[in-house]
């Protein structure tokens, strides 16, 4: 087979503008190196809500997604950097989090790719940081897997990103 017929059979258009998936994994291959954790937390997927009707479940949503994340970062930088430290002067770890599962109807849960880890945290402490972190915000499940990565890991997460959206990664954390 010819490389002109594999590029027509594989709709190849050199003159095409890239597309939004492929467009930031562009820009991210070149963090790589500032990101050399990832982190995979799984979530429960139902929430009990309470109102003055009563208590009822409801099935997660990107929103919890969101907030859950928020609250998960804030706790580990508490782990890291200590209570004063993250939240009196601001010092927080580099967190790209992207929410899976919301297009192919699995259950959600959060990816992360990880940066600016302090000299003085050891990478085989940030499982135990993770951990500790995790205890303290609702509605994540007890799984959860550290990774060192390379440029593959932000490919991985950003497999559900559309081709003219990036609606699972949570930039407003970024």
């Amino acid at each position: 087979m010819k490389l002109q017929e594999i590029r027509t059979r594989t709709a190849y258009n050199p003159n095409a503008l890239p597309t939004q998936k492929a467009a930031t994994r562009t820009w991210l291959s070149g963090m790589s190196k500032e990101l050399p954790l990832g982190l995979t937390l799984t979530l429960k997927q139902t929430i009990i809500e309470t109102t003055d009707r009563g208590t009822y479940k409801r099935k997660i949503t990107r929103i919890d997604c969101e907030r859950i994340a928020k609250r998960f970062t804030q706790k580990l930088n508490r782990q890291v950097f200590g209570k004063r430290g993250a939240d009196k002067y601001g010092k927080s770890l580099r967190y790209l989090p992207v929410v899976e599962g919301e297009r192919n109807r699995k259950n959600l849960h959060l990816h992360f790719a990880i940066g600016g880890l302090p000299s003085h945290v050891k990478l085989n402490e940030f499982d135990a940081l993770v951990t500790n972190a995790k205890l303290n915000v609702e509605y994540i499940d007890a799984e959860h897997k550290v990774d060192i990565t390379d440029s593959g890991w932000l490919e991985y997460i950003t497999k559900e990103v559309g081709t003219k959206d990036t609606d699972n990664v949570l930039w407003t954390l970024f």
